[in-house]
């Protein structure tokens, strides 16, 4: 507030996202044509989007972007030889999506007009329109398996559960109780999700959890986000709200799809850096092909002041 009374200075800021891939040549901007990268949040159920996913063969990069040309994210790939950017489905805007390992299909889930999601399959070469799978319950959190399966996530009575269905919406099964669908392992065995934990110390946990039934492994406690590399060589892992910029690649256990976890629960940064078979990545990684060949968004803030004057 100004001596006489007469404005007030105040600040606005607005955070711009980046999203970068780096390879063996070094790091190059996804794309300058929108905004990648960006923190999804939806009614209670807070998630981060699925900024973007290398292809099987590594060959393209598939992200969501804000362009200002369709509502909401819109589904775009680039070629990564070539730096060809073009959107896969023109027009429909979605929250979370799946790429076949084929390439050849997309489940995504996109919101209605009264704010609740659903799932729909579309083919890559456009020669159909996408297809709403109809169900009398939310579903969201698309995952495709290497059978061309999909898992996905549930709101059912008031609680939220794990699924397995064919692309076509048919043979649904329910798996396990959840809160939320994070990523798969390459081989299709593991679902990285958060869940209820038995811990009276931690209200819920980061499980990986067999697809076909067994017994559930604890990765992490707090915000932390395990994913695969594209071959299954290492389990990448990082605490997104702790002061620390960077992801610890854990190399998988042979004959297993997990590392080797430490014999207490991970909470934090501190406990990654002591597991000395980690390899140190100086980003927030959230899509990885392999040690050389990943994908990281960076965020800055622009805040400028403004003096407003009281009438």
């Amino acid at each position: 507030m100004s001596p006489n009374g007469k404005s007030f200075v105040t600040s606005v800021g607005t955070e711009v996202s980046t999203s970068w891939i780096h390879d063996n040549s070094g790091e190059h901007q996804i794309s300058s044509e929108g905004e990648t990268g960006r923190f999804v949040v939806q009614g209670t159920r807070d998630k981060f989007s699925k900024v973007g996913t290398f292809s099987s063969d590594g060959k393209k990069f598939y992200f969501l972007m804000v362009n200002g040309r369709t509502t909401g994210t819109e589904l775009w790939v680039k070629e990564l030889a070539t730096g060809k950017l073009e959107p896969v489905l023109p027009g429909y805007s979605m929250e979370e999506y799946s790429v076949s390992r084929d390439g050849k299909q997309i489940a995504f889930s996109s919101t209605d007009p009264g704010g609740l999601p659903s799932l729909w399959v579309a083919p890559t070469d456009h020669r159909s329109s996408p297809r709403h799978i109809v169900s009398s319950v939310v579903e969201d959190r698309p995952f495709f398996l290497p059978d061309g399966d999909l898992l996905f996530r549930a709101s059912e009575g008031g609680s939220l559960f794990l699924y397995r269905m064919h692309a076509d919406g048919s043979d649904r099964r329910k798996i396990s109780p959840i809160i939320d669908l994070a990523s798969v392992s390459p081989d299709g065995r593991w679902a990285v999700v958060n869940a209820p934990d038995e811990n009276e110390d931690h209200t819920y946990a980061m499980f990986a959890l067999p697809v076909e039934g067994g017994s559930r492994v604890k990765l992490c406690v707090n915000i932390c986000t395990p994913v695969w590399d594209a071959g299954g060589e290492f389990m990448f892992m990082n605490f997104y709200l702790q002061d620390n910029p960077n992801t610890y690649a854990l190399p998988i256990r042979r004959g297993s799809a997990l590392p080797d976890l430490p014999s207490t629960v991970i909470t934090g940064i501190e406990d990654l850096k002591k597991l000395k078979s980690a390899v140190v990545i100086p980003h927030i990684v959230h899509s990885v092909f392999s040690l050389s060949l990943y994908s990281y968004t960076t965020h800055d803030l622009h805040r400028n002041l403004y003096r407003i004057p009281l009438q």
